[in-house]
């Protein structure tokens, strides 16, 4: 099975704690001319809005999606052309490598948990 190039893996593990946000950004990128509402994108992908709204907020924050003002809509819009390209370049991945992807983001996120449960073990007194 093919590896997910460093730069991209980076990229996923930054922006992407889940399928339902690469499923987004994949569409919009897709269409990268055209602003979608929430809406839209919920019933296209049949993704909850709640998850939807959630998913575009982290996705405009890590800079990849840009709202236009009066529509409240976004689109598919990488701030800088190097962050473009290693966008394109993990939605490549995934369109052909899906499960990789896929094990990418759920072993990240089993670690962040162990992490997190690590954090509140009690130590036995020696």
């Amino acid at each position: 099975m093919p590896e997910l190039p460093p730069e991209s893996k980076s990229l996923l593990l930054r922006h992407f704690d889940s399928v339902e946000s690469m499923e987004i950004a994949a569409l919009l990128e897709r269409s990268s001319t055209a602003y979608w509402t929430p809406q839209a994108i919920s019933q296209q992908l049949g993704i909850p809005l709640t998850v939807i709204d959630a998913k575009l907020v982290s996705l405009l924050d890590a800079r990849l999606l840009v709202r236009g003002e009066q529509t409240g809509a976004y689109r598919f819009a990488p701030a800088t052309e190097e962050l473009g390209e290693r966008m394109r370049e993990l939605l490549r991945f995934y369109s052909e490598q899906r499960a990789v992807i896929i094990n990418t983001i759920y072993s990240a996120n089993l670690e962040r948990l162990r992490a997190f449960s690590n954090a509140f073990r009690l130590k036995k007194d020696s």
